[in-house]
């Protein structure tokens, strides 16, 4: 049973160049640097306990930016936790996306995604109004039914010149 929710916005992204999708937009040189930093995620997954960081589970959405971002929350918590794309994360299907959550049950769900359904499902299940920027984390302690929580703590994304 899912006892734990860590929604993190993907770091921040090149400008979409000519020609190019959205979903196809990269992580920044500079962000995948910072976020592989000790002041970025490393610093962040200092707060998650052991047995947290040890049963986690690791969804993201399928666009790559948000996949260059779960690759580095995997390194952050030592490499052995495999991305797995959720449509519903890209899709910014909110409903879709608490019912996957409900239905799971591994002990602590790790989900990058984006604006403004991050921010919108923080606020679902906490009534905490926050704004995730790039790279940021909320981390919330689920009820047993997973459809509300507990914010246990706040990381904002770390600065990207």
């Amino acid at each position: 049973m899912i006892k734990k929710l860590i929604l993190i916005r993907h770091g921040k992204a090149k400008s979409v160049e000519p020609g190019q999708s959205d979903f196809d937009r990269e992580l920044t040189e500079k962000a995948r640097q910072v976020l592989a930093s000790v002041d970025g995620f490393m610093r962040s997954f200092y707060l998650l306990d052991a047995h947290s960081a040890s049963h986690a589970t690791l969804w993201t959405s399928p666009a790559v930016r948000a996949r260059q971002t779960a690759t580095e929350v995997s390194v952050a918590l030592g490499g052995e936790l495999e991305p797995v794309a959720v449509d519903s994360l890209w899709e910014q299907d909110e409903d879709t996306f608490m019912d996957q959550v409900a239905a799971t049950d591994t002990d602590c769900l790790i989900a990058v995604g984006h604006i403004p359904a991050l921010n919108s499902l923080i606020e679902r299940y906490t009534g905490v109004e926050l704004s995730l920027k790039p790279g940021g984390m909320a981390t919330i302690d689920l009820d047993d039914e997973r459809r509300s929580g507990t914010l246990e703590w706040f990381v904002q994304g770390p600065v990207v010149d």
